[in-house]
């Protein structure tokens, strides 16, 4: 029994020893606040002045340690948010973010910047970074190097920020690139409508943009593009084609030009093809005074193409069929 209690007296004392060290520990990390109904790590506290608080911040971005930047700076716009030095820390918590290659996070801090406090002076180095931060997202590569929903994502976000810098500066410098990319964008997830609607209100909106002539070519282009497509709702070869001729003769480019021609070209000869096919199926049909049709259609629009070399035989053949 003696041995018993001299057993837990021990066990009592070891337990009430490794407590009290225990709670030391506690107490140098944790404190209560009753102001913050909770407790706090003293480390972590916000400073008791906003000043203090984004020197302490500045003090880890200039040691490049941007991860706790970012939290000392967010601490400081949660704490003291109508501060005259919040702006600042909006900003350098989205500069910390943008260090650490987490663009994403860079980018909703910025943008917290500018809804928060518009007056911001800060306003077009924004813009400018929000800018290059959406070109890091729209140029990722093929699908073959990124798979395709990684793609997507990437090209959404891109779309995303530039439709912020349009709203946050629909006058600036970045605003008609910024429309641009995004019909790019568009373009590569093959939502066709919404690429030509962009470049019409860029074309619209932005009369000057040194973009303006690209834009109506590459207008033209994706026009052609969702001709092209078999699952989507198509707008016709022909209004692709009157597209790039006004191109062709209107464009002070050379290169332009040149690149319309050849979009010319290629549009006619699909539409020669297709002419063609539809003759050859009438052809099949023995309905020849319909397939005689579209072959000399063939031959009076499109003489310079290669379905019409294949055809000059066919009118003179099927003449003779609708006679016997």
């Amino acid at each position: 029994m003696k041995k018993n209690i001299s057993f837990i007296l021990v066990y009592i004392a070891i337990f009430s020893v490794i407590t009290l060290q225990t709670c030391e520990v506690c107490h140098a990390f944790w404190i209560w606040q009753p102001k913050e109904n909770g407790v706090v790590n003293p480390k972590f506290a916000v400073k008791d002045s906003p000043s203090e608080q984004f020197e302490y911040a500045m003090q880890f971005f200039k040691d490049k340690d941007f991860k706790r930047a970012a939290d000392e700076f967010v601490h400081l716009t949660d704490k003291y948010k109508d501060s005259n030095i919040a702006p600042e820390s909006q900003y350098y918590a989205g500069r910390s973010f943008e260090e650490l290659g987490k663009y994403w996070f860079a980018h909703e801090n910025y943008q917290k910047t500018l809804k928060n406090y518009p007056y911001t002076k800060r306003m077009e180095e924004i813009i400018e970074r929000e800018y290059n931060i959406a070109n890091i997202f729209q140029t990722k590569h093929s699908p073959k190097l990124v798979g395709d929903l990684e793609l997507n994502t990437a090209l959404d976000k891109a779309i995303d920020i530039y439709k912020k810098i349009v709203e946050n500066s629909s006058y600036g410098k970045f605003a008609d690139k910024s429309l641009f990319k995004m019909a790019e964008c568009y373009r590569r997830q093959r939502k066709y409508n919404e690429a030509i609607d962009t470049y019409e209100i860029l074309l619209t909106d932005y009369p000057n943009s040194k973009l303006l002539q690209e834009s109506k070519y590459q207008l033209a282009y994706t026009t052609y593009e969702a001709s092209l497509d078999p699952d989507y709702a198509q707008e016709s070869t022909e209004e692709a084609l009157s597209k790039f001729e006004r191109i062709a003769k209107s464009t002070a480019i050379p290169a332009i030009a040149e690149e319309a021609d050849k979009a010319i070209d290629l549009l006619r000869n699909r539409k020669a093809e297709s002419l063609m096919n539809v003759a050859v199926f009438y052809e099949k049909q023995r309905k020849y005074k319909s397939a005689l049709i579209y072959y000399r259609e063939i031959l009076s629009k499109y003489p310079d193409t290669s379905a019409a070399g294949q055809v000059k035989d066919k009118t003179a053949y099927l003449q003779k069929r609708i006679k016997k």
